[in-house]
């Protein structure tokens, strides 16, 4: 048996898998996320607790435990928090929209060692890198900055918390400008910036073996011989759990966030350099994985329940899907612009905002509903977009995550893309993908595809409406007008709520 931990941006999931992929045991927590103005937060202490309360219920509740030979877990990226010389944590985790440190952003790009670097190690750095946050705090909390010993994310949370090592994998450094050529942090960078990457911790590759912590072995009946490997973030492992082996095949991963990512081989050369587009180098798998994610994918339709179906508990999703499937294609002329908390991808804009457009006095809550189920298949479109300007063979669209329950949103990204949409089975695709790159670094599969092949279930494949495809064209084209407009008042309509006030804190739910 295998236990993979899953701390995403709405919850914590623990999961247990036999050898043949099935899940025999599946418990989740929701997490807390305060959100006001540009502050996005988590609490770690809050992480803690529900980690050590999940595995108490999986104690409790199963027979489980003495017989799980691994663990690994995988957690959201570029979500950064300060732990003291006792490894307390001593500041908020601030997460990946969290957009506080847009002046640190343009310090660290106009610093002559990032400048000089960029072309040979293809880096980002947005307000959903890592290292500016670090800086925000230095800048903003120089006490608080001081008694820092080290600066970690969720994953390396996770991997103290099992191994008492403070470990990350290459794809989780590289948003701390770790190089993958050299390997190692580029410490000119940091020499510039002066902040010493000592603070960052160490790097192993994906598939390194660690030993249980002995406050583990004697808090839980794991068997001594039980080792945790580690794997990566959830939009790396995603993807491999929702890869059907098919070339051509671009994975949209929809959970809070919407990640839309392909693996192609590492010879394959790209066009031209996007700063948006991540292309991360996977030696587990022989593969490298290119694309990106944006600010909200499933967290779209969760706003919209919690704001007009909230209080239809549990009916609430089939509700919606019912009311949204009443209205025509094109919503009856409604277009909504999702960015509920900026974007970052395919464009970087942190103070865009949502609006519907086209209101008339026809519009029903009807045609509001299908609008928001459209938008989410106009982000994906979005990002496609990127990958074939990219010159990224797009055959297949494969579906995985919360949002792939809504079959009509799943019809719906099919018509928009005007892609065959495969449904991958297992919705925990993350988790799913954590367990696949455990099972390779074992030594269970000879290839990717082996592993897919015997690991990842296809539940159905939907085709493109022919009646669809051309208004959903036109609306596609007009999504994106809309959004330059809504993009060159952004910055005044965030003056002026500043002066109105007018912030919200507010927690997200599971979806």
């Amino acid at each position: 048996m295998y236990l993979i931990v899953n701390l995403g941006l709405k919850s914590i999931r623990m999961i247990v898998f036999n050898s043949s992929g099935s899940c025999l045991y599946s418990d989740s927590l929701p997490v807390h996320t305060s959100l006001q103005g540009d502050k996005v937060e988590q609490d770690v202490v809050e992480w803690k607790s529900l980690l050590f309360r999940l595995l108490d219920g999986l104690e409790a509740k199963t027979k489980f435990i003495p017989q799980i030979e691994n663990i690994t877990c995988t957690t959201s990226s570029s979500c950064f928090f300060g732990y003291d010389e006792n490894m307390e944590p001593i500041t908020k985790a601030l997460m990946v929209s969290d957009k506080r440190s847009s002046e640190e952003v343009t310090f660290i790009k106009e610093n002559l060692s990032f400048i000089e670097e960029v072309n040979g190690e293809s880096l980002s750095c947005t307000d959903s890198s890592s290292i500016p946050k670090l800086l925000w705090y230095k800048n903003n909390l120089p006490k608080i900055f001081k008694r820092i010993k080290y600066w970690l994310g969720a994953n390396e949370f996770l991997n103290y918390e099992f191994t008492g090592e403070v470990v990350t994998d290459p794809l989780n450094a590289s948003k701390s400008f770790y190089s993958d050529k050299s390997k190692d942090y580029l410490k000119n960078i940091f020499e510039d910036i002066s902040v010493s990457p000592n603070l960052l911790p160490r790097v192993t590759e994906i598939g390194t073996t660690l030993n249980l912590t002995q406050k583990i072995l004697r808090s839980y009946s794991f068997n001594k011989h039980c080792k945790y490997v580690v794997t990566t973030y959830d939009a790396i492992c995603a993807v491999i759990g929702s890869f059907s082996g098919y070339k051509g095949d671009i994975c949209d991963v929809s959970g809070t966030v919407t990640s839309v990512r392909t693996l192609v081989k590492k010879t394959s050369k790209r066009k031209k350099h996007n700063e948006i587009l991540l292309r991360q180098n996977i030696p587990i798998i022989d593969q490298e994985l290119i694309g990106c994610s944006n600010n909200l994918g499933g967290g779209i339709i969760e706003w919209y329940k919690q704001t007009f179906f909230h209080d239809m508990g549990n009916g609430a999703y089939a509700a919606m899907e019912d009311d949204a499937s009443k209205s025509t294609p094109g919503a009856n002329g409604l277009i909504f612009l999702p960015y509920l908390l900026g974007e970052r991808a395919p464009f970087i804009d942190k103070n865009i905002r949502g609006s519907f457009f086209g209101i008339n006095r026809d519009s029903k809550r009807k045609d509001f509903t299908k609008a928001v189920f459209e938008s989410t298949a106009f982000a994906t479109n979005s990002l496609i977009e990127l990958l074939k300007n990219d010159g990224i063979k797009v055959e297949f669209l494969s579906l995985s995550g919360g949002l792939a329950r809504l079959d009509l949103i799943n019809q719906i990204k099919s018509d928009v893309t005007n892609l065959p949409v495969k449904v991958i089975e297992n919705f925990e695709s993350t988790s799913l993908g954590a367990f696949i790159l455990m099972r390779m670094a074992l030594g269970h599969f000879s290839s990717l595809n082996d592993a897919v092949s015997e690991l990842v279930t296809i539940r159905k494949i939907i085709y493109p409406n022919k009646k669809n495809i051309k208004v959903y064209s036109e609306a596609f084209s007009l999504f994106k007008e809309m959004t330059k407009l809504n993009s060159s008042i952004s910055f005044a309509h965030q003056q002026f709520s500043k002066k109105i006030g007018k912030h919200s804190s507010i927690t997200v739910n599971n979806l």
